[in-house]
């Protein structure tokens, strides 16, 4: 099931003409006997309906902006009247993303899973740290970036824990990527050029400044597209999740993290360009290692530049690379970040 066929039902229904109306036809990709509903009511506002018992708790209502849950009886068009739970949509700016939604409700619904409530409870849990992310998608070199970011911390970070989680700081634009008393360091993800050139943009000054504790990093990673390839945004994605084994407190702390970045599930269908890597490397990043920071201006910046960003050649690096491939030297980074001495 996609949202493009739940979103095809929802077009067709007519909204009634009653102000308390609502017109309503079966969700697809499940029996009509399940009694699942995709509603509209006369002001083209879209519901799911979900049959449940009338002794049924109300289910808390979701802190998320123009979404709204209730369990009441209702009819649907020609469909008998019985009682819902009913998620309703009341913001038109929002259809598209609750279209998403309503298909992961059904997914797991037609998968099998009986218990509508413990469903709708879930799902909801997770898109509440999404639902007021625009959805338009990450740019081409975001979506990469975070590629990189997720690269670094499932293969050469992990296994990820909470504790380990809790140093990707990148989401809330922290200086580097990932901070800890012990180390620092900052992923640079990039499309590898055809000229075989290996080099990576540094936005600002403070990208490769020295932390306050610990010692700095550099982590490249040049990926080109590749059709047969497996790794993508979506697949990272979805390996880091399910390395949680439905750990529900990690999973909202990943989410959350996403959502910061401005990653919303609702644009998915962008991220599933598949890459091969062709570099990873980690670099030491000391007093020597080409770079420029504030301190390389010893008077402070000229009067009337705010700010500088330059290309970094890797080709200039090399005596500071540490490895090539995660190993004994991650191995050895992930236990000073986690356990400063």
């Amino acid at each position: 099931m996609n949202s493009a066929e739940v979103d095809a039902v929802w077009r067709s229904v007519d909204a009634p003409a009653g102000s308390l109306a609502l017109g309503g036809k079966p969700a697809p990709g499940l029996p009509p006997d399940r009694g699942i509903l995709l509603a509209v009511d006369s002001q083209g506002l879209r519901h799911l309906l979900l049959p449940s018992d009338q002794g049924a708790e109300p289910p808390s209502r979701p802190n998320t902006k123009g979404l709204d849950v209730t369990l009441d009886e209702l009819q649907a068009g020609e469909h008998p009247a019985r009682v819902y739970l009913d998620v309703a949509c009341r913001d038109t700016a929002a259809t598209g993303m609750f279209t998403v939604v309503a298909t992961e409700i059904l997914t797991e619904l037609a998968a099998g899973a009986e218990n509508s409530q413990q469903v709708l409870a879930r799902v909801l849990a997770r898109w509440r740290w999404f639902w007021e992310t625009p959805v338009g998608g990450l740019s081409d070199t975001e979506a990469v970036g975070l590629f990189g970011e997720l690269w670094f911390l499932e293969f050469w970070l992990g296994p990820i824990d909470r504790s380990l989680l809790s140093t990707w700081t990148g989401p809330a634009k922290d200086r580097h990527d990932f901070k800890s008393v012990g180390a620092s360091v900052e992923v640079k993800a990039t499309r590898a050029r055809s000229d075989g050139a290996a080099t990576h943009r540094i936005t600002t000054l403070d990208q490769l400044e020295d932390p306050e504790q610990g010692q700095l990093h550099l982590f490249s990673l040049r990926i080109s597209p590749d059709p047969v390839a497996t790794h993508s945004l979506n697949a990272s994605i979805a390996r880091i999740r399910a390395s949680f084994g439905g750990d529900p407190d990690l999973s909202r702390e990943f989410d959350q993290r996403l959502a910061a970045v401005g990653y919303n599930p609702a644009d998915r269908e962008r991220y599933d360009e598949t890459f091969r890597v062709v570099a990873e490397e980690l670099y030491r990043v000391d007093g020597a290692f080409p770079r420029l920071t504030r301190d390389s201006f010893s008077g402070g910046l000229p009067s009337g530049v705010d700010e500088i960003a330059y290309s970094l050649d890797l080709a200039a690096c090399a005596s500071w690379r540490i490895a090539t491939a995660p190993g004994d030297v991650s191995r050895a980074l992930r236990e000073t970040m986690l356990n400063p001495a």
